[in-house]
């Protein structure tokens, strides 16, 4: 279906000319799954059917001129169901439903959406806990079900709130219309039994157009736009065009205007306030979902493209219609068909304002069943068991902060949803990091993020403190500084928490622009507690210091002191030089502890041991290590290279070159010239003296990478006795090594 990913397609008027085919097709299957949508949305959330086709046109046919995104779909979102019933129900006064000031806060919203553009807010949308989004979608789901059942059912159940909806469905069961329920039954078991179908024809068209095929052929063969009456367990029912949609004949008819004499109000503002929360939130989620299904990687400016949102949103509430989103479904329908560029939206809404014009009489139709049906089946994913499964497999606390989010919004609202579910988040997070509330809450406010650029091709971030949902978008800022060539190392070692929005942040930073690249890693996490062996649940750094020190510990202790060297047992933090040495220049480095620090005064040379631990391997499929070696800090420059314990290489132009056993040393030297950013003649470094001492010390590993030594023994924990006899052969190494004079370096 695809050209080759690395050449993305043509955009502007050269994409319209070259790839109008593939997006013109995509966009067809896409307004056959955006008509049953838009109409169920706006039938669902208690406004006129056109409310729920404006945003769908405005999103394809304006949207399309000013986001960035390339393949996503603009249109109604059915998270919005909610905060649209709840703002008609406060809203609505004895003069008309609440319809028209629930327009004049989506015109408001939209407004909030531009502005959080042009000020370059759009990353605002990741500081939201995962698990409270999660909360907040799966409560969404529970209720678009529980609300759509009477619907689904053929009854007139009324219902007020998400709870009351709930303790009504007996009543509702009770009183079903059974043509009704059969319409709904048929379409659920369409939409379930699609998925899994195995046939070409029936994967032709997209399952909820296959829905309004069979529920018409249903409504023709019962006759129901004309009206009738049956019998049903000694009851009297009918069926008749008030179970199907309604649409003006003439589409102006279907622009409402916007009321703003409420616009002092509280509840307004409430709406307001929901209404761009999760639309915004919705959007943006979406927006980097699509960006990852997209086959050439194309990223999208989120500030950009929330202020178009913002813009087709106030357009669509001027004319009747409710917000528009970028919406993950219809999104995946575009893609799934081919789409290569932006113009397959703008099909798609041109599409459905066509089919709105020339076949209105086939809207009129199609049962509300049926399109509540599409929404059930909608909902039940956002809620589904897995939602539940997945937050447990990430650790107790993210499926506590799940639930409670959940229950609060059927229970309140929305808004106090979010706000309870951050606040148990925070609760969490606080008794989780052992810390007072006044060190915990000054982490937050003030979080360390410090950004060090270690080589001209190597970043290092180093997170200290709090690293959770706070601190998001200021670590998101600190890594769009970095150049995309860099390497790049994200450390958390020293985070006393890291909670898994900052996670998922950090690992979708890397997948969008790191996909096919080992140069991002992130290190530090190993040393942490958590409650689950999902590679994101939440990590807590427990108190790395040991009460009594162990007899290995104690014999390194008592070494030290008699030498006078410095030891400290506990974990250190400082080891970045360590990375500079080729052992570990594809292993992760977590941490070294057991520490001793001494120096060959009479050499000039300082040293270090430590005992250090490390991974290799997949990110997140890493074994981990641990090496005793010791670093020592010359006092001059000398070539790089590197002996084995079974062989001996030479650094030459940034590559090893093996193969020379220790009996051959002496034929290289005076022989070879070694390649780095200068030419450095090997014979000053490989005396005779200095190879007879080689022979005799082949049972050690050296490196060098030009300013200091690294020498271990083998890649495990040295005891005691073997940590005094390397500090002891070290010295003797740095006795031959012609470190205390100049090397000659030649212009090369």
């Amino acid at each position: 279906m695809y050209d080759n990913p690395q050449i993305p397609p043509k955009a502007g008027l050269n994409g319209l000319i070259t790839h109008w085919r593939q997006d013109f097709s995509a966009a067809i299957s896409v307004s056959l799954v955006a008509l049953p949508l838009g109409l169920g949305i706006a039938l669902a959330s208690g406004v006129p059917a056109m409310a729920g086709i404006i945003p769908a046109v405005i999103g394809g046919i304006l949207t399309t001129f000013i986001r960035t995104s390339h393949v996503a779909i603009n249109g109604p979102g059915a998270g919005l169901i909610v905060v649209i019933i709840a703002g008609m129900q406060m809203l609505k006064d004895d003069q008309c439903s609440g319809f028209p000031y629930v327009l004049a806060a989506i015109v408001i919203a939209g407004s909030i959406q531009m502005l959080m553009g042009v000020f370059r807010y759009g990353k605002l949308g990741d500081m939201l806990p995962t698990s409270v989004i999660h909360g907040m979608l799966a409560a969404i789901g529970v209720i678009i079900v529980v609300k759509q059942i009477p619907v689904l059912l053929g009854t007139d159940t009324v219902t007020f709130s998400a709870l009351d909806a709930i303790l009504k469905i007996p009543q509702s069961m009770m009183a079903l219309n059974p043509l009704v329920t059969l319409i709904a039954a048929v379409s659920l078991i369409i939409l379930i039994v699609y998925p899994n179908a195995d046939n070409k024809m029936l994967h032709a068209l997209p399952a909820p157009l296959w829905v309004l095929i069979v529920a018409v052929i249903l409504v023709l063969t019962f006759n129901t736009f004309e009206g009738i009456e049956f019998s049903f367990t000694d009851r009297t029912m009918a069926i008749g065009s008030n179970f199907l949609i309604d649409i003006p004949e003439n589409i102006r008819d279907s622009i409402i205007l916007p009321n703003f004499s409420k616009i002092t109000s509280p509840e307004f503002w409430l709406t307001v306030i929901a209404i761009t929360l999760v639309a915004s939130v919705e959007t943006l989620i979406s927006i980097k979902a699509v960006d990852k299904l997209d086959y050439y990687r194309r990223n999208s400016d989120l500030n950009k493209d929330i202020f178009a949102m913002g813009l087709s949103t106030v357009a669509s509430g001027f004319i009747g219609g409710l917000p528009v989103m970028t919406v993950i479904v219809r999104s995946s329908v575009n893609i799934n068909h081919g789409a290569k560029t932006k113009w397959s939206n703008f099909y798609h809404g041109a599409l459905l304002l066509s089919f709105i014009l020339v076949f209105p009489f086939l809207i009129e139709l199609i049962p509300k069943a049926c399109l509540a049906a599409i929404l059930v089946y909608t909902g039940y994913k956002l809620a589904s068991p897995r939602v539940f499964k997945d937050a447990l497999h990430k650790g107790w606390e993210q499926l506590l902060i799940l639930t409670t989010t959940l229950i609060a919004t059927l229970a309140f609202d929305l808004l106090w949803g979010i706000v309870m579910g951050i606040v148990v988040t925070l609760a969490i997070h606080l008794l989780k990091s052992q810390l007072n509330v006044s060190t915990f809450f000054r982490h937050l406010v003030n979080p360390h993020i410090q950004s060090i650029r270690e080589r001209e091709d190597q970043s290092y971030i180093e997170v200290k403190g709090i690293a959770n949902f706070f601190i998001v978008t200021k670590l998101m800022d600190v890594l769009k500084t970095i150049p995309r060539n860099n390497h790049v190392i994200v450390d958390l070692a020293r985070a006393k928490l890291v909670d898994c929005t900052i996670l998922d942040c950090i690992y979708d930073y890397k997948e969008r622009h790191y996909p096919d690249s080992g140069n991002f890693e992130i290190v530090g996490l190993d040393i942490h507690k958590t409650s689950s062996s999902h590679p994101h649940a939440l990590h807590i750094l427990e108190k790395p210091m040991q009460k009594r020190l162990t007899g290995r510990q104690a014999d390194i202790f008592q070494f030290a002191r008699s030498n006078g060297f410095t030891y400290k047992p506990e974990i250190n933090w400082e080891f970045h030089y360590l990375s500079h040495f080729p052992f570990f220049e594809h292993k992760n480095i977590e941490y070294s502890r057991n520490v001793i620090k001494g120096y060959y005064d009479h050499l000039n040379v300082f040293w270090e041991i430590c005992d250090i631990t490390y991974d290799e391997g997949a990110l997140m499929a890493a074994d981990v290590h641990h090496v005793t070696a010791q670093v020592l800090f010359l006092p001059v420059k000398i070539p790089a290279f590197v002996i084995t314990r079974e062989d001996i290489g030479i650094m030459k132009g940034g590559s090893l070159h093996k193969g020379y056993g220790l009996d051959k040393l002496r034929e290289l030297v005076g022989k070879y010239l070694l390649k780095s950013s200068r030419e450095v003649t090997v014979q000053h470094i490989f005396t005779h003296e200095l190879v007879q001492f080689l022979i005799k010390f082949d049972q050690y590993n050296i490196e060098c990478n030009g300013e200091a030594l690294l020498v271990y023994k083998r890649p495990r924990l040295a005891s005691a006795q073997e940590i005094i006899k390397l500090t002891q052969n070290s010295e003797q190494l740095c006795e031959v090594l012609p470190t205390r004079q100049k090397v000659p370096v030649s212009s090369g």
